[in-house]
């Protein structure tokens, strides 16, 4: 078994999971092209797979771009879950029919951003110190 830094040459995780999020993103593009249905923010989920996993795969080779893509996908991730959150947040205010799933997406986006920031925060602290 490969320990976090170690290249493979085998089947890993992260290739199935890039290969899994290629059909998902591919399923995506198509039912926007064919069906001519709008793009909604639970699609990005594919894409954040992929990103994900070529992030990781990357990681060994090239560390940096490991890192712009893992950020990528964070912004992608926040992004996709705040187009779904804050109309399901508006409408709970407003009082009219909420998509709780949506809302709990919006929730657990936060809840990562903050994390996020936290980590960021301790990071740059750890490093002055």
């Amino acid at each position: 078994m490969a320990r976090t830094g170690e290249r493979t040459t085998g089947l890993t995780t992260s290739w199935v999971v890039l290969a899994v999020g290629a059909v998902g993103v591919v399923i995506n593009v198509v039912d926007w092209l064919a069906g001519g249905t709008d793009p909604e923010p639970y699609h990005a989920f594919p894409l954040l797979l992929v990103l994900w996993a070529a992030g990781d795969l990357l990681k060994p080779s090239r560390p940096g771009a490991a890192r712009l893509i893992a950020g990528a996908a964070g912004v992608l991730l926040v992004a996709a879950g705040l187009a779904a959150g804050v109309p399901a947040a508006a409408a709970l205010v407003r009082g009219g029919p909420v998509d709780w799933l949506d809302l709990a997406l919006g929730v657990l986006t936060v809840l990562y951003a903050a994390s996020a920031v936290a980590a960021l925060a301790a990071r740059r602290r750890a490093a002055r110190a």
